[in-house]
């Protein structure tokens, strides 16, 4: 039903990923200019895109919208308990192991997922991409950074994550599609504008990535491999197998497998370094789970 119209979509997005590796290659842009555009989408843009999806629900989809929350936080439990019982056979060092556990389970769902969901289904799939990304902090920041942490057992911020922006609009967003508004007006008509730059400029950030990364070293990491095989095909592989056995919204199905099958994200990384524990190894699984995301990506959607 949407092969048409994903494959033009994957191919634009292919193209703003190799333009931002142009912008960047050829200097246009500094690595503080990156670095600010990153926060400005994160803080600014993708929140502004949320907030806009919430204007498009309907008051009548309470019971879809727990659906999906209760499907979304079963695919988080899923993973650990499968990531789990692989590493644990295959790494025997503990800090490593809890690594490459949280590396199969959290994936780059805000910088990366939001605004490609937004691309490919628009805000009818935003609102369970939002729901992913929401449930995406409540995990991580309850059990997933109890696996960075080790003993220390740091107590968690719980204020912090309340007040993130993507926490923030999240909420306002689900509060919106319960809402039964037909017409935000001027209103949606600014947080849709905004929000709508949220693909192209993620992708081309993506690209900018690239640069200067030693993709020899990268590709010839065994273990860095078999987390970006967890990561890309064989849980989202689960989630489209199990999903499809049962009767569900085609577009709540295809977003939760999408959502599922996103490279790495950034802060196993970013907790990797503030925990004292191997943020290389991290660091070159989540820039080869990116490399290799822009073939793997196009093979999960070929299953819609």
């Amino acid at each position: 039903m949407y092969m048409g119209t994903l494959l033009k979509s994957l191919l634009t997005l292919f193209l703003l990923v190799a333009t931002g590796y142009v912008i960047k290659k050829i200097n246009l842009v500094s690595d503080n200019t990156t670095d600010e555009l990153s926060d400005v989408l994160l803080k600014v843009i993708v929140p502004c895109s949320i907030i806009a999806s919430g204007f498009e629900g309907k008051s009548g989809d309470v019971k879809k919208l727990g659906l999906s929350f209760l499907i979304i936080s079963l695919c988080y439990i899923a993973f650990f308990i499968i990531s789990f019982l692989v590493f644990r056979v295959i790494v025997k060092e503990k800090g490593k192991r809890n690594i490459s556990v949280n590396m199969c389970v959290f994936a780059n769902t805000s910088f990366i997922g939001l605004p490609l969901t937004q691309v490919l289904f628009g805000s009818e799939g935003m609102i369970y991409a939002v729901i992913y990304n929401l449930l995406y902090n409540v995990f991580m920041f309850t059990y997933g950074i109890r696996l960075f942490d080790g003993e220390r057992k740091e107590k968690v911020d719980i204020k912090g994550i309340l007040l993130e922006p993507l926490t923030i609009s999240s909420v306002l967003s689900i509060i919106l599609f319960l809402l039964p508004i037909e017409d935000g007006g001027v209103i949606e008509d600014f947080f849709a504008a905004i929000g709508g730059v949220s693909g192209p400029l993620s992708m081309m950030l993506v690209g900018s990535w690239l640069i200067g990364m030693d993709l020899k070293k990268v590709m010839t990491k065994p273990l860095c491999y078999l987390v970006s095989l967890m990561r890309l095909l064989i849980l989202p592989f689960i989630v489209y197998l199990v999903l499809s056995l049962f009767p569900m919204d085609e577009v709540m199905r295809n977003t939760i497998v999408l959502m599922s099958a996103l490279p790495v994200g950034t802060l196993n990384v970013i907790f990797s370094k503030k925990y004292g524990g191997d943020a290389t190894f991290p660091n070159e699984t989540m820039m080869q789970s990116l490399v290799l995301s822009v073939v793997t990506i196009p093979l999960i959607v070929l299953l819609f």
